[in-house]
């Protein structure tokens, strides 16, 4: 399996910066940890600025990314703004500051260039983040699942509303609804997320006001 180096890095509310790099392998999620060239040691983000709050910041990798995050307690506990490397531009804000604790971890999906892993990225107006996958096959209804549960969007944020969006996907004119749909459990659209593949352009949150509820789907359409 082939492997890569994904950087980056986090900026704190007090100025300073959270260096990162790591070897990585394609198609896994990994650990980015701190960069050795400034931080001596390798170490986890939580431990390495235990009670800093994080306010932007960025992953690039080589090939393709689907999505990053903090990981606490095993659940997403903040988004972190992916790209590539040459076509991201900026270290943007995060959804919400996040002070980070010790054992708190920074997780990235380092794909290759063909790797057709879709990744829906949520912000709730009950500050929940949440990411929800899924990677199309051929021509179908793909629905995209939380990655920690599998479960469904409307059993894993019901009774929320999604705020804050993006969504990355390689699969460009494959693609044949307006971005990941939102449907409730009649199949009407209540939202849609358009899909940004990361390597001509960085994939950045944007404003939304799309209500979640029980039996509700994320879903798009693929022809191919």
């Amino acid at each position: 399996m082939a492997t890569n180096t994904v950087c980056g890095v986090l900026t704190c509310s007090d100025g300073t910066n959270i260096p990162l790099k790591a070897e990585l392998a394609e198609g896994t999620e990994s650990d980015l940890t701190t960069d050795t060239a400034y931080s001596i040691s390798v170490q986890q983000i939580g431990d390495y600025a235990q009670g800093k709050t994080v306010t932007s910041g960025l992953v690039t990798c080589d090939n393709g990314v689907a999505y990053a995050y903090i990981l606490r307690q095993g659940l997403v506990a903040a988004i972190i703004p992916v790209g590539l490397k040459g076509s991201a531009f900026e270290a943007s804000s995060l959804c919400a500051p996040f002070t980070l604790q010790a054992g708190d971890k920074l997780r990235v999906m380092n794909n290759t260039a063909a790797d057709r892993e879709a990744a829906l990225c949520v912000y709730t107006s009950s500050g929940v983040s949440r990411i929800f996958v899924v990677t199309p096959t051929g021509g179908a209804t793909n629905e995209l699942v939380d990655l920690q549960t599998g479960n469904d969007i409307g059993s894993t944020l019901q009774s929320q509303t999604i705020v804050k969006a993006f969504c990355t996907s390689v699969d460009g004119s494959k693609i044949e609804t307006p971005g990941a749909v939102v449907v409730d459990s009649l199949g009407n659209v209540v939202g849609a997320v358009p899909m940004v593949s990361p390597g001509p352009m960085q994939p950045l949150f944007n404003t939304y006001r799309i209500p979640v509820n029980l039996n509700f789907k994320a879903q798009f359409l693929t022809n191919s």
